[in-house]
């Protein structure tokens, strides 16, 4: 480490509570496996262990970024400079108070939506199987089979870029595709979701029968991020992709799939700059044969320019 990153880290190891980690592989931590060190890893412990590092990083002109389950991101293959905050490890509670249930930002979707079946508390059950977490669903109100995060989301829990919590009702709030008008800098804390009575039984059938949709139509064997480009108006990336001729397209370990056209696979060493390299070639055969410009549903952290 330089002389710097060790003065940073023993000023944190004496505040924050919570595991710290020092070039750390990002690609440990990404659905993609894909990803080169960030400077500063940390796990807090709790809410105040959280508003630590979000003051020491404030005090210290350190960039920050909450990762969830690494789903739908590609990381740099040099990886972070600053400070990647993981909520896993202790921001994953569940509460539920009649038609009401409460989750921590580091909750996974999954584990979300077999609470409230075993309670039978229905309007989620089209998520399973989206491999993510509460938090970076709510930011990218992720969705699948017509249903989005934000539609029985009724409040949320942030904090901003001072460590101040602040509890926006979902009105408050601009939801879109793949988008929620989060602010920047702020961390999703919680959510609070409105639910409506079901039955448990006929909702574990429901959730199978999406299982059983998305193993028939998702290349889930290999590593990935999910859909890649968003949806055009009036179209669908993938047929837009196979129709240009990039099916089974790949450029070092990184491939366009052979099963869905929308997702790029990590076949065994892929380097971020494979996956970008795909992209564009992917982007501009689209292009050339639809004069359609596909838009980006992963996000790329860490590259200068995009």
């Amino acid at each position: 480490m330089t002389d710097v990153k060790i003065k940073y880290f023993q000023e944190l190891r004496q505040v924050f509570r919570g595991e710290i980690k020092t070039n750390e592989p990002l690609s440990k931590h990404t659905s993609f496996r894909i990803g080169g060190p960030a400077d500063f890893y940390l796990c807090p412990k709790d809410l105040e262990d959280l508003s630590t590092a979000v003051d020491f990083a404030q005090n210290n002109k350190l960039s920050k970024f909450v990762i969830g389950n690494g789903t739908n991101l590609l990381v740099s293959d040099d990886g972070l400079r600053g400070m990647v905050i993981d909520l896993s490890q202790a921001f994953c509670e569940i509460e539920s108070k009649e038609d009401s249930v409460n989750a921590g930002a580091g909750t996974d979707l999954e584990t979300l939506i077999h609470y409230c079946a075993e309670r039978g508390l229905s309007g989620l059950e089209s998520l399973i199987g989206i491999p993510g977490q509460v938090g970076g669903g709510i930011i990218l109100n992720a969705g699948a089979f017509d249903t989005e995060v934000s539609d029985r989301l009724s409040s949320v829990r942030l904090m901003d870029r001072f460590g101040t919590l602040e509890k926006k009702r979902k009105s408050e709030l601009t939801f879109g595709y793949r988008m929620a008008g989060i602010p920047k800098d702020a961390i999703v804390v919680d959510a609070s979701f409105l639910l409506k009575e079901g039955n448990p039984k006929d909702m574990e059938i429901s959730q199978n029968n999406f299982l059983r949709k998305r193993k028939e139509k998702q290349p889930l064997s290999l590593p990935s991020a999910g859909s890649v480009f968003k949806r055009p108006v009036g179209d669908y990336a993938g047929r837009l992709i196979e129709e240009a001729g990039c099916k089974g397209l790949r450029i070092g370990d990184a491939m366009v799939s052979r099963k869905h056209a929308n997702f790029i696979v990590n076949c065994r060493l892929a380097s971020a700059q494979d996956v970008l390299r795909l992209i564009d070639e992917v982007r501009e055969r689209v292009m050339k044969q639809f004069q359609v410009e596909l838009e980006l549903e992963i996000h790329m952290i860490g590259f200068k320019k995009i």
